[in-house]
């Protein structure tokens, strides 16, 4: 997703938090960062040494088209540019990464994992490059 649509949802996410909306399903989350027909199948927190929740990684799959997404979603450092990582990776396939300085999420990542396990990963880095915190699953699952 190009840095323009990074800015624009990270602005409306923002309004929408402005706005007092405080809650998001985990269902609009997948639409929101991974189109329509993903449904969220895991998630993990993104927890730094000291058990702090810097974001989400979320995997969601969408059964028609046999793909796998994963975003990583900060709750920390939001609006401000910080080193965010999502990852993807298929069992006997390919692996995905996207990372940068980003103000809301790294991905979406896709990737077709029908009939494969999968594994997922999520990292957030404070401003200062000086603590990061990660997050997801580095064991084969959600095997379809």
């Amino acid at each position: 997703m190009s840095v323009l649509k990074k800015t624009l949802a990270a602005g409306a996410m923002t309004v929408a938090a402005t706005a007092g909306v405080v809650t998001i399903s985990t269902a609009a989350y997948a639409e929101a960062y991974c189109g329509s027909g993903y449904g969220v199948v895991a998630s993990a927190p993104v927890q730094n040494q000291y058990g702090d929740t810097w974001g989400r990684v979320y995997l969601t799959y969408n059964s028609s088209t046999g793909k796998n997404c994963v975003t990583t979603v900060k709750s920390a450092f939001v609006g401000t540019a910080s080193f965010t990582s999502a990852q993807l990776m298929i069992q006997n396939g390919n692996s995905y990464y996207d990372q940068g300085y980003y103000v809301q999420y790294a991905g979406p990542l896709y990737g077709s994992a029908a009939g494969k396990c999968v594994m997922y990963w999520g990292s957030v880095t404070n401003p200062s490059n000086t603590i990061g915190a990660g997050g997801g699953r580095m064991s084969w699952g959600n095997c379809g």
